[in-house]
């Protein structure tokens, strides 16, 4: 006599979370967490992509095969629990959802739509798939703090409340750069997507004797085979620091003088909130995307901001941080800490306990 499969298990929130990648990861942690702290009970639903692993080759593959990993692990998932609400974290993860698990208590959260962010061959299926989902879905969770987490939604009717990413503040900050040590921190996890060629040129055009750029997200040989590629040289006074786990990365925020951002494209920035929160100067391009931090940039010195997205634009920003006086960087750093007050966990549970749950779970 076959065994009888047990009941699935009450539950208010069933988070459906890829995984795919470390932000993503901490960004969803971070909302199970802030949903658990203002009461609802929360399972969460994950995917390690093995069944359609060799499908990721183009971005409509990879997306695809995030749909159909999603699609199998959420169907596990509901053989265990019994979810008041659905909460999708990324809209590639409804993609290739059956049209009852759209309806009803659902929401879906992302920094940028595919319609934004996926172009080329074959991501015109991808935008209709996301239609459907976005006009199917109760609520859309975009991140960040509106207005900007809005410009980027397609034009549809499905409310929307946006959901800033906590980020972790110290409690003091030096002022002066005189005490803090000499140097700029930046982030190439994606050496490409995050414009580490433009960062190398930058930095060899702007860079003040005794400073030193330390990059981050990548480990040295892998940085400068990217570097010979794009045909540049051995920079000099380059750190390779690789992946810095969260702790010293948060204390070398703290040390450095300048954040210097590069990125071709940047999705929402949680890096470059997090520097302007532990008090570097943030000299950035202008990248395209929900760069939220890019409008902070702007409105505290728009000197830092580079014109484009080239070297020479990069390195007129960086030589402008350099040469600011230390009442200007004091007040950078008092406006950035205010402009980033808001990206915080009570803000988040407030948002959620308000704005969120009364839609989701009445």
């Amino acid at each position: 006599m076959p065994r009888r499969r047990p009941d699935p298990k009450a539950i208010d929130v069933l988070l459906v979370s890829p995984g795919t990648t470390a932000g993503w990861r901490r960004a969803d942690r971070e909302l199970q967490q802030a949903l658990e702290a203002v009461g609802p009970s929360v399972a969460v639903c994950s995917s390690d992509y093995r069944v359609v692993r060799h499908l990721r080759r183009t971005v409509p593959g990879t997306d695809l095969a995030e749909a159909a990993a999603m699609r199998r692990a959420l169907t596990r998932a509901l053989r265990l629990w019994r979810p008041r609400a659905i909460v999708y974290s990324t809209p590639q993860s409804t993609m290739l959802q059956p049209a009852a698990r759209l309806v009803g208590a659902t929401a879906v959260r992302f920094d940028v739509p595919a319609a934004r962010n996926r172009r080329g061959l074959g991501t015109s299926f991808l935008h209709r798939l996301e239609r459907r989902s976005l006009r199917k879905v109760r609520l859309l969770l975009p991140i960040g703090m509106a207005p900007a987490a809005y410009q980027h939604i397609p034009a549809v009717e499905t409310p929307m409340v946006a959901l800033p990413i906590p980020i972790d503040r110290p409690r003091d900050i030096r002022n002066d750069r005189n005490d803090r040590e000499a140097l700029a921190v930046t982030y190439a996890g994606n050496p490409l997507k995050k414009g580490l060629d433009f960062a190398a040129r930058a930095w060899t055009a702007a860079r003040p004797a005794g400073w030193r750029l330390v990059v981050t997200g990548i480990e040295e040989e892998a940085g400068r085979a990217f570097l010979r590629r794009r045909g540049v040289e051995d920079v000099e006074d380059i750190k390779w620091a690789g992946v810095v786990e969260p702790e010293p990365y948060r204390h070398l925020l703290e040390q450095a003088a300048v954040f210097l951002s590069a990125s071709r494209y940047e999705d929402y920035g949680l890096a470059q909130l997090e520097a302007l929160a532990a008090g570097a100067l943030l000299v950035t391009a202008p990248s395209d995307g929900a760069y939220e931090a890019l409008a902070y940039a702007r409105e505290i010195d728009g000197r830092l901001v580079a014109a484009d997205l080239s070297a020479q634009a990069l390195a007129r920003a960086l030589r402008a941080a350099f040469e600011l006086g230390a009442p200007e960087r004091t007040e950078y750093r008092r406006r950035a800490r205010e402009l980033t007050e808001g990206h915080s966990r009570e803000e988040l549970q407030s948002r959620l306990e308000k704005d969120v749950l009364p839609i989701l779970l009445g």
